[in-house]
């Protein structure tokens, strides 16, 4: 019997998001009563702050290196060249990194505050040179990456409940956080490295930045989006104090969890397969994307029903009644991932594959600068609860730009014939015998 491949993919990115999230959450209702609501703003704005540089030397690999491996997986010369060109520009971008971090070291005071811990924080973005997620997606083999994290985040969760002890030992999540992720993602490549026998090849300076100039779209669209979601962050920290920040990341860490679960797997897992159909002809991307469409939004209304409801029990549940201000917070964020589901499907799973690089990036600037002037209007009177009113808001607004301008170049996606029960549970079984079909071909 043939395994369906997609939804494992799928589980596997499940597993792995919840990994990411779930099990520092499991540490949190031990660690946020110890260290209270100030110190677990100030290990969460470095955390956010720290981001960027996340953002900056993975450069939006994590699609343009996937899109060129999925269209051609069994290329053994392209996977080598790829792998090459990545690692050499990740390289070159820690090293650029590693320069702006030092400056805003000392010039951005909540940073300033904290050396110690934005020091430690910095680590796990120097684990983004090594992680192959790309490969792994473009290869549809996610289940491997998603052992290694999850043995990781494991080791994490075990490690910082023996460390954190009284408030003073806020400094130690984020040291065991970097550790841990730079261990697993030098396993990562070295698997990677072996299973898919690569061979490293010499990339000129010349070709780094040729490369970077090609994916720069992409990589400028990123980080607009980071504009409205971990600026959000950002501005909130340097215009209130860390406990404001405490209470909306607070909120914003159950959120993520939500969106780890259901929208990235979805996303990634999603990714390099509408490519695929795409790439064979366009009618056919366009009706499975009509066919996926309605599974994506059944999913995501279904979390965030459930966080609206049930989010607030469990916030108080895990962090206690301290982070009794975060009610309200996660309450406005609980229809967030219904909203990002839809986004990333307009934006990545559409535009991205069609190569509408600069459509995506038009709609990310738009969003980007009406989170920015909402966000600073907004912060200043109303606090947190301004910033979780801001990234709902502007991801409507990003949501229905990219659906007009999909409709304006006659794409369609919406079809009610396909929200019918039984047409879901035909859509599904078929999309998932279509990925078997080619994948094992």
């Amino acid at each position: 019997m043939e395994n369906p491949k997609l939804l494992k993919n799928f589980a596997s990115l499940g597993v792995l998001q919840m990994a990411n999230y779930v099990f520092p959450l499991i540490a949190i209702p031990i660690i946020s009563r110890i260290i209270g609501p100030k110190n677990f703003g100030v290990i969460n704005y470095a955390a956010s702050f720290m981001a960027y540089f996340n953002l900056l030397i993975s450069f939006g690999f994590d699609y343009t290196a996937t899109r060129r491996i999925a269209a051609k997986p069994h290329d053994q010369v392209l996977r080598n060249v790829v792998f090459s060109e990545v690692f050499f520009s990740k390289l070159f971008l820690s090293a650029l990194s590693i320069v702006f971090f030092l400056i805003c070291l000392y010039v951005v005071p909540p940073l300033a505050d904290e050396k110690r811990v934005a020091c430690f924080s910095f680590i796990y973005s120097i684990s983004m040179l090594f992680i192959p997620t790309w490969l792994f997606q473009g290869m549809q083999a996610l289940p491997k990456l998603a052992f290694l994290t999850f043995l990781s985040r494991l080791v994490f969760t075990i490690t910082v409940l023996f460390l954190v002890k009284q408030p003073n030992d806020y400094i130690w999540p984020p040291l065991i956080t970097g550790i841990t992720q730079i261990c697993m993602s030098i396993a990562a490549f070295a698997w990677a490295y072996k299973l898919y026998k690569v061979k490293m090849l010499k990339v000129s300076l010349s070709r780094i930045f040729l490369l970077l100039w090609e994916e720069k779209m992409i990589f400028i669209s990123l980080v607009v989006i980071s504009l409205y979601t971990t600026t959000n962050v950002v501005i909130l920290g340097l215009f209130k104090d860390n406990e404001q920040v405490g209470y909306y990341t607070a909120a914003q860490k159950l959120i993520d969890v939500a969106g780890a679960v259901i929208s990235f797997p979805l996303a990634q897992t999603l990714f390099p397969f509408i490519g695929g159909a795409f790439n064979e002809d366009f009618n056919k991307g366009i009706e499975t994307t009509k066919k996926i469409f309605p599974i994506i939004i059944l999913l995501a209304a279904a979390f965030s029903i459930f966080l609206f409801f049930i989010g607030p029990i469990v916030l108080l549940w895990f962090y206690g009644q301290h982070f009794a201000q975060s009610i309200s917070i996660i309450k406005i964020l609980a229809f967030v991932p219904l909203i990002v589901s839809i986004n990333n499907f307009f934006c990545i799973q559409v535009m991205l594959n069609l190569k509408m690089d600069k459509e995506f990036f038009f709609v990310t600037v738009g969003g980007a600068i009406v989170g920015l002037i909402l966000n600073l209007c907004m912060v200043r009177y109303t606090g947190s609860v301004g910033t979780a009113w801001n990234w709902l808001v502007v991801e409507t607004v990003i949501t229905l730009c990219a659906y007009i301008i999909l409709r304006f170049k006659n794409i369609d996606l919406i079809d009610f014939n396909h929200f019918k029960p039984n047409n879901i549970l035909i859509h599904l079984q078929s999309v998932v015998s279509n990925f078997n079909d080619k994948v094992n071909k």
